[in-house]
């Protein structure tokens, strides 16, 4: 990361921690740096020496690996599942979350201490709970062959595939995997042509409005 750029992502950072909170005056004040210094940082002027990171994160309990674009979250546990599997930040998190909701069996006191730990809205925590079934169901996938055959059709069906007549004369999915040189292909089955374009439609709206909604990730 070169210096522009880690100025850019303190800036960002800064920001967001801020955001909805206090003004940059008034986060300078908390933290003990001028108001002229903080300006320049957020305005990616000036690089952040240890003293002010070291303020920021004992100030706000914030790691200084997330605040210099180390890791991609605040919380250390989600940045290490992200690096480790490729999920985003708010995947992971949702995951996270999702499974401790399911272990508060919706107790109205345990759940509001779960809102609170993630900082998040609780109308939103609560409507979540309603999907406390997705962990289990990865598991579940994830752990054996068929689970995984059916993943697989499923990113056929969201991400694209060609539907193809083998020499058998059956229908199959083909389509490319991660591997730009490797081609894989699934027997049809039971899933009909019709319920192929109908899904994949609708898949292709929901990917559009993820790009656009962010413009920075991959596709």
């Amino acid at each position: 990361m070169d210096v522009a750029e880690l100025r850019r992502t303190f800036a960002s950072r800064i920001r967001k921690l801020r955001e909805g909170e206090m003004n940059q005056g008034e986060f300078a004040d908390s933290v003990g740096i001028s108001r002229g210094a903080m300006s320049y940082y957020e305005q990616e002027a000036r690089t952040p020496d240890i003293g002010v990171l070291r303020a920021i994160c004992v100030k706000y309990n914030i790691s200084a690996d997330y605040l210099l674009g180390i890791i991609a979250d605040p919380n250390h546990v989600i940045s290490d599942v992200c690096r480790e599997t490729g999920l985003y930040p708010k995947a992971a998190k949702r995951l996270h979350l999702l499974q401790r909701l399911k272990e508060t069996k919706m107790e109205p006191s345990i759940v509001e201490a779960v809102i609170e730990e993630f900082d998040e809205d609780a109308q939103e925590v609560v409507e979540l709970a309603a999907h406390t079934a997705v962990t289990p169901m990865m598991n579940l996938l994830l752990s054996s062959n068929e689970g995984l055959t059916l993943l697989t059709l499923l990113s056929a069906i969201i991400f694209g595939a060609e539907l193809v007549t083998g020499s058998d004369e059956k229908p199959y999915f083909k389509f490319m995997s991660n591997h730009k040189n490797l081609s894989i292909e699934y027997p049809l089955k039971n899933i009909t042509a019709a319920l192929w374009i109908n899904v994949q439609r609708e898949a292709e709206k929901l990917r559009e409005k993820r790009i656009a909604a962010n413009p920075g990730l991959p596709e």
